[in-house]
C-alpha cells in the first residue's frame, strides 16, 4: 500500500497502517547448518540439513519470543485435530496462583548471565522489499539471535531507490559500501540473509564494533517489481473445510492457567540452565515476572514484562533423547511448536515506558527455529542454525524506542519484508493470529476484534474467515 504515501521515521520507512499482512509462497528448497556439538573449546560443529515443501523451514519446530514492554492477557496454538502433539496429563487446566511464584529467582541471580542477552549491540540491516509495485528499503533490528561476528566476506544486497534508478549493491556491514557497477533495469531480488554480520558481544568482549548505516532513498513511484505479484493473492489459509483445529497449547494470564506452556529465557545460571564463558547463557525457567531465571517451572504474572526482558514460549513436553534434535548439555529443553498447519493467537498489549537506549521500549513478537534456542540464541554465530537460514518470523517489531508502527519481516533463505505496518496497542489490548497454511503456501497476520474468543476447537471456516477481510491487508509474494 505503499503508492498511498510513505514516511521515514527515525530511519526506517514506514507506509500504511493495515489490519493484516499476509505473506505468499513462502518456502523454497534449501539447506542450513544443524549442530551437532558444541564443544569445551568453543567451537561448534555442524553439518548441512536440507529442507523443502511449503512454509519450510518453519514448518520445523519454532519457539515463540515476546519482549518487553508488552503484557500477554491470553496464548493459543491450534493444530488439526487429532493433533500429534503429547500433551502431558499434569498440565492440563492447572491453575496455579502468583503467590506459588515469588520465589522463582530462589537468590540465584548472577549478573553475568545478563551479559549476552543486555549488552549486546545490534545493527541494522537493510531490507529491501516491494509493496504494491514500489521499491521500499528501511534498517532492520533483529530480535532474534542477532549477536554474530562481523566476518569477513559475509555479504548482503541492498536495493535502493537513488534519483529515480533502482540500483543494487554489496553492502559490507564492517567496511566501506561497495558501489554497484551497472544500474540494473529491473531491481534486483533480495539477496538471501544468509551470512548478516552484525556485532557478537561474548562474556569477554566489552567493545562492541558499530556498523555504519546504508543510507537509502524513499519509494519511488516509478520503481520496478523485485518480487512477483499474484495478481489475485489468496484471501486467506484456504483450509480444508472438512478440517477441525484443536487448542493444543493455552495459556490465561487472569486465571493464571497454563495447558501444555512452558516458559523460558535465556537465563543459564539463574537456578536452572548453564552459563560459561564460551557460550553464554543457555535457556532456563523464567520466573513469573519474566526477567530473570527460575528453579523450576513457572506460570507468567498478570503483568508487563519490562523493556528488554524477553520470555520464549514453548510447549509442554520437555525434550526426551534426541526427539528435539541437538541440545546444548545442561540447557533447559522443551519442544517448540512444530507443523506446517498451525495458528497462533495472542491477545497482548504494548504500553510505552518512554525509556531510552539500548531495546528500551521496543517490544516485539516473533517466532524462531527452535534450534536456535536450543543451542545458544545470543553467541557465536557457528554456534547456531540462524545465520546459515533455519528460519525466523518477526510477527511485530518495533524498530526504535518508542515506536508505534509494528513492522513484519521473514528471515529465511529468501527473505522478505513488509513497509506497511500495524498500529502498536499502547493503552487498550490487540487480538492477532497468525496462520500457517502448507495448502497455500501463506503466513497471514491478522488482527481480530476484540471479542474473538480462544475456544477449545476451531473450524477451518472459522480460521478462514477470520483472514477474509477485503481490505487493509498488505499482500507480500515472496521471491522463489
Amino acid at each position: 500500500m505503499c503508492a498511498l504515501g510513505s514516511q521515514e521515521i527515525d530511519g526506517n520507512w514506514f507506509c500504511q497502517p493495515v489490519s493484516g499482512i499476509q505473506y505468499s509462497n513462502v518456502g523454497s528448497p534449501g539447506a542450513y547448518n544443524r549442530i551437532v556439538a558444541m564443544n569445551t573449546d568453543g567451537s561448534c560443529d555442524s553439518v548441512p540439513q536440507s529442507f523443502s515443501g511449503p512454509l519450510s523451514p518453519l514448518d520445523e519446530e519454532v519457539s515463540f519470543h515476546v519482549r518487553g514492554p508488552v503484557q500477554i492477557n491470553e496464548f493459543a496454538v491450534y493444530v488439526p485435530a487429532p493433533s500429534n502433539v503429547n500433551k502431558r496429563s499434569t498440565s492440563h487446566g492447572r491453575v496455579i496462583h502468583k503467590h506459588n511464584h515469588h520465589h522463582g529467582n530462589g537468590g540465584q541471580a548472577q549478573s553475568h548471565s545478563h551479559g549476552p542477552v543486555h549488552n549486546e549491540m545490534k545493527v541494522r540491516q537493510e531490507i529491501s522489499a516491494t509493496i504494491d509495485g514500489q521499491v521500499v528499503s528501511w534498517g532492520n533490528n533483529y530480535f532474534g539471535p542477532s549477536s554474530v561476528l562481523a566476518d569477513e566476506g559475509k555479504q548482503v544486497m541492498v536495493t535502493a531507490t537513488i534519483d529515480g534508478q533502482v540500483v543494487s549493491w554489496v553492502n559490507n556491514w564492517f567496511g566501506s559500501t561497495q558501489a554497484a557497477t551497472t544500474v540494473p533495469t529491473q531491481a534486483a531480488p533480495v539477496a538471501p540473509v544468509g551470512n548478516p554480520a552484525p556485532v557478537v558481544q561474548t562474556p569477554s568482549q566489552s567493545q562492541p564494533v558499530q556498523a555504519p548505516e546504508t543510507s537509502v532513498a524513499a519509494p519511488s513511484a516509478t520503481t520496478s517489481s523485485s518480487t512477483s505479484f499474484l495478481a489475485e493473492p489468496p484471501s486467506g489459509p484456504g483450509y480444508d473445510a472438512s478440517v477441525i483445529f484443536e487448542r493444543a497449547h493455552y495459556y490465561n494470564a487472569a486465571s493464571q492457567i497454563i495447558d501444555n506452556v512452558t516458559f523460558l529465557g535465556n537465563y543459564g545460571g539463574q537456578g536452572s540452565g548453564v552459563f560459561d564463558e564460551n557460550f553464554g547463557a543457555s535457556l532456563a525457567y523464567v520466573n513469573s515476572a519474566g526477567t530473570g531465571g527460575a528453579a523450576s517451572s513457572q506460570i507468567l504474572a498478570n503483568a508487563v514484562i519490562p523493556s528488554d526482558s524477553e520470555v520464549i514460549l514453548m510447549r509442554g513436553d520437555e525434550c526426551i533423547d534426541d526427539s528435539c534434535g541437538y541440545v546444548r548439555p545442561g540447557s533447559v529443553a522443551y519442544h517448540g511448536f512444530d507443523g506446517a498447519d498451525k495458528a497462533f493467537f495472542i491477545d497482548f498489549s504494548m504500553p510505552t515506558e518512554g525509556g531510552t537506549g539500548f531495546n528500551a521500549d521496543m517490544p516485539a513478537i516473533w517466532l524462531l527455529n527452535s534450534q536456535i534456542p536450543h543451542t545458544v540464541q545470543y553467541g557465536p554465530p557457528e554456534c547456531n542454525c540462524w545465520t546459515s537460514g533455519c528460519g525466523e518470523l518477526d510477527i511485530v517489531e518495533a524498530l526504535f524506542d518508542g515506536a508505534t508502527q509494528l513492522k513484519s519481516t521473514l528471515h529465511t533463505n529468501t527473505p522478505a519484508g513488509d513497509s506497511d505496518y500495524i498500529a502498536r496497542p499502547t493503552t487498550d489490548s490487540m487480538k492477532l493470529a497468525v496462520i500457517f497454511s502448507s495448502s497455500t503456501s501463506t503466513i497471514n497476520i491478522q488482527v481480530l476484534d476484540s471479542n474473538t474468543e480462544f475456544p477449545a476447537t476451531m473450524s477451518a471456516d472459522d480460521l478462514n474467515n477470520l483472514c477474509s477481510a477485503p481490505s487493509g491487508v498488505s499482500h507480500f509474494h515472496v521471491a522463489g
